[in-house]
């Protein structure tokens, strides 16, 4: 979805013993990923909505240097082939993000992904719910009491264990917390209260004179 989608993971926070060895293999992998026509099944990652959209990307790109984070891949234009006809941009990781840089804060929509340490997950869960939104978030982890303690920790509206942030829209309620979302669940049975509003009613067929219009009389 090229980081188009509301779900799309633009923070990464990894502890920093397995910082070296995660950077190291999430750069070659967008290195490698295969831009193309999103209708081909060969294509890993399509293009951006427009031209205007890609333009804002890469000015947050720009916004990303200029606070001192680190490009490790992409910040271009991609333009290789047929490529240069679409409004395509190269997969783009920042190392060295700190909490509160703009490009940590805010909402980019593209292939942009910054790298944050934290020491423990205590800190990963701060860092994470540092921002206004709270759509949702993956946590991997091999211990279940970690993830059992993010799950509480992270204030999002959806949580994904040990898996990326897609898959679980359809059959869940869908929607986040702080300034995502409007404050309903769009999906599962709770998408009935988005769309509707709650009414209570009751009715008695009995005909006898109840307690307080007796009091009345």
């Amino acid at each position: 979805t090229s980081g188009q989608r509301c779900t799309a993971c633009s923070r990464i926070i990894t502890h920093r013993a397995a910082r070296g060895e995660f950077t190291e293999m999430l750069v070659e992998r967008a290195k490698t990923l295969r831009l193309g026509d999103g209708l081909d099944p060969q294509t890993e990652m399509g293009p951006v909505v427009s031209e205007t959209q890609l333009q804002r990307i890469h000015e947050y790109v720009e916004v990303g240097r200029g606070e001192g984070a680190r490009l490790l891949t992409g910040g271009r234009r991609a333009t290789d082939g047929a490529l240069g006809r679409g409004s395509f941009y190269a997969p783009t990781i920042f190392d060295n993000v700190r909490p509160g840089m703009r490009i940590e804060q805010e909402e980019i929509f593209g292939p942009v992904a910054d790298l944050i340490e934290a020491r423990d997950l205590e800190e990963a869960a701060q860092i994470l719910n540092g921002t206004q939104y709270g759509l949702s978030a993956s946590v991997f982890t091999r211990d279940v009491n970690t993830a059992m303690r993010a799950i509480d920790e992270i204030n999002t509206g959806i949580v994904y264990i040990n898996h990326g942030t897609i898959g679980a829209e359809v059959h869940l309620p869908f929607g986040g917390t702080k300034n995502t979302g409007n404050g309903h669940r769009e999906g599962g049975e709770q998408v009935l209260d988005a769309f509707s509003e709650w009414k209570a009613v009751y009715i008695d067929y009995s005909g006898r004179l109840q307690r307080a219009q007796i009091d009345k009389e």
